[in-house]
């Protein structure tokens, strides 16, 4: 990434910082599974607020594109992981955040909400968002 920044002044700074780093993401610039800069290095690099930078990067986490690893990092998440679940007539989903014993179970990083499947029988099925790729059949 250039030193030199460039940033629109009526944009959001947090919000330009975040498109490049997207774009650097979804480019294999930065490719899954590889650390992502410092919040430091990029407060360095770009020449913005600690606070700027951990928008950005919030926003990339919300988005589902890194993920942090409590002592070791921020990175770039992996699509392997992700799963196809198929929506039939009758059956319904919705977000929400996990309870301490679903972030457990579904090993969700800190702020990935949860996807509740209710079948049309009343089965419930619960996955990470960002793992996530709802199909309607």
């Amino acid at each position: 990434m250039s030193s030199e920044s460039g940033f629109d002044p009526d944009v959001a700074t947090w919000k330009q910082l975040a498109d490049r780093l997207r774009q650097a993401i979804r480019s294999g610039r930065f490719a899954p599974g590889q650390r992502v800069p410092t919040e430091l290095s990029l407060t360095q690099e770009f020449q913005l607020s600690r606070l700027t930078v951990r928008r950005a990067l919030q926003q990339l986490r919300s988005e589902g594109l890194i993920v942090v690893v409590q002592s070791r990092g921020t990175f770039v998440r992996g699509e392997q992981d992700r799963v196809e679940v198929t929506l039939s007539k009758g059956d319904r989903a919705h977000s929400r955040m996990p309870d301490p014993e679903e972030r457990r179970r579904l090993t969700l990083h800190e702020g990935e909400p949860v996807i509740l499947v209710t079948r049309a029988d009343g089965t419930v099925e619960s996955y990470g968002a960002h793992r996530v790729t709802i199909v309607v059949g």
